[in-house]
């Protein structure tokens, strides 16, 4: 197992690399949120119009929100969590078979063995089974007043069972089982829950942000039991309700009882097909999602993925766009460790986590009444985590530093500490509050409202209203709050080495510009038997100062295009800050051209004029490179404001150039 673990984590070879060629077979199976996704990323990059895409389904619906399920019970009407309505599929050329359970994969031929009696032939074949409850060993959970909370079926069958019953009771006090609670009180029963650990949600959040959170629930009247490390149900003779026993002690009744104590992976298919899984299930996939067989691959919660499973929604959603562009022939690096920063909304009490705040590290807490806030610091006081119980508007600019890695300074942990924030109140504003006109997305100038106005429409998915506004498209900065105005949060996740690149070059340039003022031009020689005077002939003759100064006319122009690639949205190749590195290298590069052309010296009249525009280009570029950096770095928030305002001078600054440099041309030209 271990080794061929190992194997799968290695760069595949060329051979393992998904070939999408036309009227191969792309067969899903599995028709769940990631499912769904997948299906938006092959359509986005075009595989749909040549590529033949079958889905299947067990479940009888297609694809639902499973986060909006507890709103079924409010509305009972399936088609309002529906990720696409039937016709989606046929419209975009997918085939989509719902209530057909696949029952076997034999992998020489490439055959799947269908519940309905068929069988289907497949080129690539992506497994997106996800994951089923799992239930613990419980005496008397085999009641039929027990249920489990998963799939809409199973709202069904729970809704049907709480007419005219008065309590209930969950067992299992983690995210999906508090979810439970919430759907049960929302069918005005009396709810309890159950859970083993001593604090709810041990896997998320630690002991003091738990007793908050249970303080808020017991406010609403739901009933805590923690700590139980044995549960007994049982059906008293001539009764309608059960009776849980726990630990030998106490004794609670209820008229049902819904099991919600975690998920376990469906790895059982690929299992039986001989590819590796893991200890406690996932089928085991390298960083391209890639099983043991060249033909097959896994994603979402089936997924074992750097030997751990990932039950949220973001991370599949991370693996969807990557299967997809690599499935298209894109060149990728393997998918590093996922984000398992959420934001949640349990019973009306936000908490929000990001990254792996239980880790070990330096803990900052604040707590402030019933706010509750927590970030760890590693090494070199970098953010591995944090977690708050209550609102916190600084979640998406927080999580933004946790995925670039970056520092938290001691001014920033001392404002925490007193305050709970990070950030001067000024600059955190809650985004949620901004005026529709306030510019959300500086390089496309897409406002909030205009992101308002396709919220709905785009079901608060920041990828699709990325793709309608164009936000966030070019250089990223704005993704942290766009996914904020979504009410999710951001995984974009920005090239460190280009953000510092350009921070370093555009310092240099900075102060090599200041050069240029501060201190004299290139001395020239006064003897024709001087060494220097060899040197000094950049400086006198005609011919090389033509090839310097169209050099640096080049070198200029070269650096402008490179500018423009934030102008055409539908130009997306590369990170924006990397051009923008090569923006501020090529502008530095400039600086160094023009020395070999002018010696620093700034002239008179039109020269003098046409060195001073130049410098002061520079300058600006400059110093907005720096603030862009920042900006990208999270660690001065005020950067946003300034960044746009610089921008727009440099741009207005450089108009003058060419009419300058066309006249001091026809200068040498014509005189």
């Amino acid at each position: 197992m271990s080794g061929t673990f190992q194997s799968l984590l290695r760069k595949p070879s060329p051979s393992r690399r998904p070939a999408s060629q036309k009227d191969s077979h792309l067969v899903i199976v599995g028709n769940g949120m990631i499912s769904a996704k997948v299906c938006e990323a092959l359509i986005a990059e075009r595989l749909n119009t040549h590529l033949k895409i079958t889905v299947i389904g067990e479940e009888k619906t297609p694809a639902y929100n499973r986060v909006k399920l507890s709103t079924y019970i409010d509305h009972g009407d399936a088609k309002k969590i529906l990720t696409h309505p039937l016709h989606w599929y046929s419209k975009n050329k997918i085939t989509l078979k719902t209530g057909i359970r696949v029952t076997s994969i034999e992998r020489d031929s490439k055959t799947l063995s269908l519940s309905s009696g068929e069988h289907l032939t497949y080129d690539h074949l992506l497994l997106a089974t996800g994951s089923r409850p799992l239930v613990p060993p419980i005496s008397g959970c085999d009641s039929d007043k027990v249920f489990l909370y998963r799939t809409l079926d199973d709202l069904d069958q729970i809704i049907e069972a709480t007419k005219g019953k008065k309590a209930a009771t969950v067992i299992g006090g983690g995210l999906l089982g508090l979810e439970a609670a919430q759907a049960l009180q929302s069918l005005n029963l009396e709810t309890s829950v159950i859970e083993r650990a001593h604090s709810l949600m041990p896997l998320q959040l630690n002991q003091r942000a738990a007793e908050i959170l249970e303080q808020k629930i017991t406010a609403q009247k739901i009933k805590l039991h923690l700590g139980i490390n044995d549960i007994t149900i049982t059906e008293p003779t001539n009764c309608d309700h059960l009776e849980l026993l726990l630990d030998q002690k106490t004794t609670i009744k209820a008229d049902l009882v819904i099991i919600s104590t975690g998920i376990k992976p469906n790895s059982e298919i690929a299992e039986d097909a001989g590819l590796p899984t893991g200890g406690r299930g996932g089928i085991v996939v390298n960083g391209h999602l890639e099983t043991e067989d060249p033909h097959i691959f896994a994603i979402g919660e089936c997924a074992l993925l750097h030997g751990r499973t990932y039950g949220l929604f973001a991370p599949g959603y991370a693996m969807a766009k990557h299967f997809a562009a690599r499935f298209s022939g894109k060149k990728l690096r393997p998918l590093e460790p996922l984000d398992l920063s959420t934001r949640l909304n349990i019973l009306g009490i936000s908490a929000s986590t990001i990254g792996e705040p239980l880790q070990e590290g330096l803990r900052l807490e604040f707590r402030s009444g019933d706010t509750y806030r927590m970030i760890v610091l590693g090494r070199k006081r970098a953010l591995l985590g944090a977690l708050a119980i209550g609102p916190w508007h600084e979640t998406g600019q927080i999580q933004s530093n946790y995925l670039n890695t970056f520092k938290i300074s001691r001014k920033q942990e001392a404002h925490f500490l007193e305050h709970g924030e990070l950030f001067p109140q000024k600059t955190t504003e809650d985004p949620a509050l901004w005026p529709n006109s306030r510019i959300v997305c500086n390089c496309l100038n897409v406002s909030k409202g205009q992101i308002n106005t396709c919220l709905l429409a785009c079901q608060n998915d920041p990828d699709l209203v990325a793709k309608k506004t164009g936000a966030s498209t070019i250089c990223g900065s704005c993704a942290p709050l766009l996914a904020e105005l979504c009410g999710t949060v951001s995984t974009v996740k920005k090239p460190r080495l280009s953000i510092s690149a350009l921070l370093i070059t555009s310092v240099i340039a900075l102060l090599a510009t200041l050069s240029t003022i501060a201190f004299p031009g290139v001395s020239m020689a006064d003897s024709v038997e001087s060494t220097w005077y060899k040197i000094d002939q950049l400086w006198r003759d005609k011919f090389i100062k033509q090839i310097t100064g169209y050099s640096l006319v080049g070198t200029f122009l070269i650096g402008l295009i490179i500018s423009l690639r934030k102008r055409f949205s539908w130009f997306t190749w590369g990170h924006f800050t990397t051009w923008r590195f090569f923006h501020s290298a090529f502008g530095l590069t400039s600086l160094g051209v023009l020395w070999l052309h002018t010696g620093f010296h700034f002239g008179s009249n039109l020269n003098f004029w046409l060195m001073a525009v130049f410098v002061a280009l520079n300058i600006l570029g400059a110093v907005a490179g720096i603030i862009t950096a920042i900006e990208s770095k999270g660690t001065w928030a005020a950067a946003r404001r300034l960044r746009p305002i610089l921008t727009w001078a440099h741009l207005i600054l450089f108009w003058p150039l060419p009419v300058l440099i066309t006249f001091h041309v026809m200068s040498v030209y014509l005189y």
